[in-house]
């Protein structure tokens, strides 16, 4: 996190933003599978008279399920007006029909991580954008979150009702971190809580993201996260690990990472065979080094994605 918890200039102007249309629901499990599965079968899925039936849910929850998967852009608007497509990462995971995904049931952990990856840097701004890219505090209450992203967004002139914020940050909070029904039994219901990002603390109504490393975050996933960012910033090979560690759309920001985390998963994919990583701590600067092509950081960071799944159904 940054020294102090001071934000890092000013919130661009966004080209899209996204707050509400979850109807308050959290992802749940099974929910992105479905949605990509009726986009796949019909475009028109989530406008089809029937699509409560075919996804087994209320009508409310079909505008939830496809919140969910534009958000970690698994779908997005087809050529036609009112049709629906899946990405090329809704068919690298699920499959296309021809050839299967590489985990279609989102069985492995880093799919969940390269899904809130996709949330937090790709995505329209939106709570879950702007609590992990500009909030950079280890603790907050859902008001204090709740303030933090009304006088962002006034900065850049938008305006967002103080339902909606508190709504859509109580969403957040459930989608990382759970919550306790009646009884005090704990929710299950969301994917993501297998990140183990964001935690209750004993100080009722205080949540603490968790910062360091992540045991299911896979190196893979952090150099994938470092290359798009190299590629964001104009395809510059050597990066300072500061900027890797509290720029806005950075792994340490998006995974909540800190120097050791981000360094160890370095050094590990240095000493293996496959993206030319090196570290460097000269005259007291820390740099991150890629020896690869900047005009191909994209294809790079998509292979490193391959590879994991490939290496993953070996063992």
């Amino acid at each position: 996190m940054k020294p102090g918890g001071q934000s890092i200039g000013k919130t661009p102007r966004p080209k899209n933003i996204r707050f509400s249309g979850h109807q308050t629901f959290v992802c749940r499990n099974g929910w992105l599978e479905k949605g990509v599965g009726l986009v796949s079968r019909n475009p028109h899925g989530f406008l089809d008279d029937d699509a409560v039936i075919k996804l087994g849910v209320g009508k409310n929850m079909v505008e939830s399920i496809k919140y969910w998967c534009l958000q970690t852009g698994l779908i997005e608007d087809g050529d036609e007006p009112t049709t629906m497509r899946c990405t090329d990462l809704g068919r690298f995971l699920f499959g296309d029909g021809d050839t299967p995904g590489v985990d279609p049931f989102l069985e492995d952990d880093a799919s969940l991580w390269l899904l809130h990856y996709q949330m937090v840097a790709n995505a329209p701004l939106s709570t879950w954008s702007m609590m992990l890219n500009l909030y950079n505090k280890p603790e907050f209450r859902k008001e204090d979150a709740e303030s933090f992203i009304a006088r962002r967004l006034a900065d850049i002139g938008v305006t967002v009702s103080d339902t909606t914020l508190e709504r859509d940050v109580d969403c957040f909070v459930r989608t990382y971190a759970g919550t306790k029904g009646k009884g005090g039994e704990e929710s299950f219901d969301s994917p993501f809580l297998a990140l183990r990002l964001l935690q209750p603390t004993s100080n009722p109504g205080l949540y603490r993201f968790n910062i360091g490393k992540k045991n299911n975050l896979p190196n893979e996933l952090v150099a994938y996260a470092i290359l798009r960012y190299m590629e964001s910033i104009g395809g510059e090979l050597s990066v300072s690990l500061s900027r890797l560690l509290f720029d806005p759309k950075s792994p340490g920001q998006v995974f909540k990472l800190d120097q050791g985390a981000l360094v160890d998963a370095i050094l590990e994919l240095g000493d293996r065979k496959g993206p030319a990583f090196s570290y460097s701590d000269t005259a007291g600067l820390n740099t991150i080094h890629y020896k690869g092509d900047r005009l191909k950081l994209r294809q790079d960071a998509e292979r490193l994605l391959a590879r994991h799944y490939e290496e993953e159904e070996r063992r």
